[in-house]
């Protein structure tokens, strides 16, 4: 049972309900203030429904969570083991190209609705093609710290292209300079952030299913109490945060009341946040085709963490792992 006190009626403590089955609920986020009682928590632990508090910035900062294990404790000796390999970097390198991938596409697909305006897309567009070429070219016999060092380098050339491509086609007063994350410095990187924000519960949520060791990463490599697979395996994932977060700003749903200004800082508001929640999952309740069959947007995460999984375990020398394959994202 949800209730929210409607602050027309909050001196006549009259309430908003919504009754919800715990089949139909896959998580519960919790944000701006709330209260939530024991048995709710335990009702959610029963139905395998993991409990999660978002920072103001959209991030995971605590999760309640069911106690069994996903998976085979052999999965994560497997990961540790890869993670020392050439097999890590095969594996990142994909990853990482299929989310530059994305971008080169999100960008063509903006350029096209846009007839007249190409000469803002050309040069970014070229740009991250350079890294994907880049990317297929990198030798993963020499020294992994190296390879490591080198797709970051790609990754982080690609970023710069692409973000400073999307602020040109923002609206006016909504223009950006650059990525900015904690704090965001402007409503779009607010926004951006806190989409990612609850990509990364997603993902966080997939590994542990799958199995995975959240904490042991293959190119966001060991950092005390970093979720370094988390930040790996979000990665062809990020395009779904990005296009929620332009579609809000050029289809003019963004409005100024949403966000908090600080002299340094902008932050979403709690008017702000179940906008663009409501944005993402919609975008994620599509089916997209993967694998040659229709899928939600949201089960690609869970399909690839499982799929991961398999790689580790078979252990198969595979050159190039058929990774994220989605015909629209």
């Amino acid at each position: 049972m949800i209730k929210q006190k409607d602050e027309i009626f909050r001196f006549q403590n009259k309430e908003n309900r919504l009754d919800l089955a715990p089949i139909k609920v896959e998580s519960i986020l919790i944000s701006n203030k709330a209260m939530i009682s024991s048995q709710a928590i335990s009702l959610a632990l029963e139905n395998n429904i993991d409990i999660i508090f978002l920072d103001k910035y959209g991030f995971p900062h605590g999760r309640v969570w069911f106690s069994k294990m996903g998976s085979t404790t052999q999965i994560r000796r497997r990961q540790l083991e890869a993670s020392q390999t050439s097999l890590s970097i095969k594996l990142v390198t994909d990853m990482v190209q299929q989310k530059l991938s994305n971008q080169f596409q999100f960008l063509k697909k903006l350029c096209a609705s846009r007839p007249g305006k190409e000469d803002k897309f050309n040069a970014p567009i070229h740009s991250i093609q350079n890294s994907i070429e880049s990317l297929a070219a990198i030798d993963i016999s020499s020294n992994i710290e190296e390879c490591r060092s080198h797709i970051m380098g790609l990754e982080g050339a690609a970023g710069r292209a692409y973000f400073s491509c999307i602020s040109k086609i923002m609206p006016e007063k909504f223009y950006f300079k650059g990525r900015s994350k904690r704090p965001a410095q402007d409503p779009f990187n607010a926004a951006l952030n806190y989409c990612y924000g609850v990509l990364y519960s997603r993902v966080e949520k997939a590994c542990i299913i799958a199995g995975l060791d959240p904490f042991v990463g293959f190119m966001h490599t060991d950092n005390y109490n970093k979720k370094s697979m988390v930040f790996d395996l979000i990665e062809p994932f990020r395009v779904f945060a990005d296009q929620v977060s332009v579609y809000f700003f050029t289809g003019k749903k963004a409005k100024d009341d949403y966000f908090d200004f600080q002299s340094r800082s902008c932050s979403l508001n709690t008017l702000g946040k179940p906008q663009i929640i409501e944005a993402l999952n919609q975008h994620l309740e599509e089916r997209v085709r993967y694998r040659n069959r229709n899928v939600k947007r949201k089960h690609l995460i869970s399909h690839e963490a499982h799929r991961l999984a398999n790689i580790l375990l078979e252990g198969t020398g595979m050159t190039r792992p058929d990774w994220l394959k989605i015909r629209e994202f």
